[in-house]
């Protein structure tokens, strides 16, 4: 049989060490950080569409071994051209869920561009380390 509860006390509220009450607060992301993760979210197709350009126009740099440049140089190419768009989407999407459930994303954001960028430079030196 429960207990009631001791004088003065509402009959509804929460006891401590109860499982019924309040679901915790929930850290909510700054404004601040939501206007530049969208900011960086519009802003990066516009990145990628220029390293994906420089990516296409890198080709011309193989002219000089015609067609046997090699494995190194077959596969630069490709990563030049779709590992921005491919890193942008998924740190985009996964920005966008952290905005949703309120939480700061624009660190993701950061990151997504950080690794784009590490594997864009690993493309160009794979493209002419094998070009010569």
């Amino acid at each position: 049989m429960p207990q009631a509860p001791p004088f003065g006390i509402p009959p509804n509220t929460p006891r401590p060490g109860s499982r019924s009450g309040a679901a915790p607060q929930r850290r909510q992301g700054s404004p601040a950080d939501k206007a530049v993760t969208i900011v960086l979210i519009c802003l990066a197709p516009l990145v990628c569409l220029g390293t994906s350009a420089w990516g296409l126009f890198s080709v011309m740099a193989t002219a000089s071994c015609g067609s046997d440049c090699g494995g190194a140089v077959a596969s630069a190419i490709p990563l030049m051209v779709f590992s921005p768009w491919a890193i942008w989407l998924i740190v985009a999407v996964w920005s966008i869920v952290r905005l949703v459930r309120g939480r700061p994303a624009a660190w993701v954001m950061l990151l997504g561009l950080g690794v784009a960028a590490v594997v864009y430079a690993a493309a160009n030196i794979m493209l002419f380390a094998g070009v010569g």
